[in-house]
C-alpha cells in the first residue's frame, strides 16, 4: 500500500498546485509553469548527459528561461514584434555556444539543445496565452485552463484503468508494451462524457465545441505520452526522473500536455475564434 500512498499524495500535490494557480489566476499560474519548465529543463538535460551528446546546463536551461519570459512578454504586448528578434539572438547563441565545446558531432548536438527547447519550453509558454484566446469572454478566463486539465489527467487516469482491467489488444508494442487500445478507448469516452458535462457548466462554448476541444486533448496527449516513451526507451531509461515518488519525473508528469497543449492552442484560435 505504502507506494500506491505516496503516489496518491504526491499526485495530488501535483493537481493542486497547477488547478490551484489556474484558478488564482494569469499571474500565478505563469509563476507556476515557469517552476515546472526549470524542473523539465534541469530533467530534459539529465536525461542526455550519459549520451555522446550532452548538454551544457547552464547555456540550456537560460536559453529556455530567455525563450519563455520573451513569449510571456510578447502576451502581454509589452514588445510588440520585436520579441522575435530575441528568439532569434537566443538561437544564434547557442550556435556560436557549439564552437566553444568541442563535441564530436556538432551538428547532433546543436539539434539536441534546439529539439529541446522546442519540445519543454514552446508549451508550457503557450498555456499562457490559454487565458487571453481570441474570444469575447471580455477579459482573461480561465476555463479553457480547467477543462484542459480536467480532459488530460481524466483521460490518462481512465485509460490506466480500463488497460489494467479490459486491456488485450496492444496500441504501440514497440515504443509502449503497456498501452492498449481498450485503455485508449476508456480514456476517451470519460473524456467525451467530461467535456459534455463541462458544456453545462462552462457555457461559452457549446457541447460539440467542448467535444471537439477534448477530442484534439485525448489524440495529440497520447501521442505524447508515445513520443515521451520513444525518448527514454531511445535513451535506455525507465523514467525522465525521481522528483515524483510513485511517477518518476516532471516530465513523464507533463508528456501528454506538451504535445496536447499546442494542438489545443490551435483549435481554440482557429476553431473557436
Amino acid at each position: 500500500m505504502k507506494p500506491i500512498v505516496t503516489r496518491t499524495i504526491s499526485g495530488a500535490v501535483y493537481i493542486v498546485l497547477m488547478l490551484g494557480s489556474v484558478l488564482v489566476g494569469p499571474i500565478a499560474f505563469g509563476a507556476v509553469q515557469f517552476v515546472f519548465l526549470l524542473l523539465c529543463l534541469i530533467e530534459f538535460k539529465k536525461m542526455f548527459e550519459k549520451t555522446d551528446h550532452p548538454i551544457e546546463a547552464a547555456s540550456f536551461i537560460l536559453s529556455g528561461i530567455l525563450i519563455y519570459l520573451i513569449v510571456i512578454l510578447f502576451l502581454f504586448d509589452v514588445w510588440g514584434m520585436s520579441y522575435l528578434l530575441l528568439i532569434i539572438l537566443v538561437i544564434f547563441k547557442l550556435i556560436i555556444g557549439e564552437l566553444y565545446k568541442g563535441h564530436k558531432n556538432p551538428i547532433v548536438s546543436i539539434g539536441v539543445e534546439f529539439f529541446g527547447l522546442l519540445y519543454v519550453v514552446l508549451p508550457f509558454a503557450l498555456l499562457n496565452f490559454f487565458y487571453y484566446p481570441e474570444l469575447n469572454f471580455g477579459g482573461p478566463a480561465n476555463h479553457l485552463l480547467v477543462g484542459f486539465f480536467i480532459v488530460i489527467w481524466g483521460n490518462d487516469t481512465f485509460a490506466y484503468l480500463s488497460g489494467m482491467m479490459f486491456g488485450r489488444h496492444k496500441l504501440f508494442e514497440r515504443i509502449s508494451p503497456k498501452k492498449t487500445w481498450e485503455g485508449t478507448i476508456g480514456g476517451g469516452v470519460f473524456s467525451i462524457v467530461a467535456a459534455i458535462i463541462l458544456s453545462f457548466i462552462y457555457k461559452d462554448l457549446n457541447a460539440f465545441e467542448w467535444i471537439g476541444y477534448a477530442s484534439t486533448i485525448v489524440i495529440f496527449g497520447t501521442f505524447g505520452d508515445l513520443f515521451e516513451s520513444l525518448i527514454k526507451r531511445s535513451l535506455e531509461l525507465k523514467d525522465s526522473g525521481n522528483i515524483m515518488p510513485g511517477h518518476g519525473g516532471i516530465l513523464d508528469r507533463f508528456d501528454s500536455i506538451l504535445m496536447a497543449a499546442p494542438f489545443a492552442y490551435i483549435y481554440i484560435v482557429f476553431v473557436l475564434n
